[in-house]
């Protein structure tokens, strides 16, 4: 990988310094579909970080927002019968 400073510097490769700028870089391993997805515009963080998680922090994750929905849909429901 190319790097932005020479040897006499601090060495930061492209993905590192996109990270950085909070900016999402493809993985170097990153197959041709993750590649698609991301030039279609997905978030490919958002699932980088859900593939870090167990599965049962996931479904966790999963319950807060149906539980969070449930709540909003119940507040809707209280606030149109007044």
């Amino acid at each position: 990988m190319r790097s932005l400073f020479d040897e006499k510097q601090l060495v930061i490769d492209e993905r590192t310094l996109a990270q950085m700028n909070g900016e999402y870089a493809v993985p170097s391993d990153a197959g041709p579909a993750w590649r698609a997805a991301h030039r279609a515009g997905l978030d490919m963080s958002l699932i980088e970080g859900s593939l870090k998680l167990t599965s049962e922090q996931r479904l966790a994750e999963h319950q807060q927002v149906i539980d969070f929905l449930l709540e909003v849909q119940a507040a809707g429901k209280l606030h149109a019968a007044e």
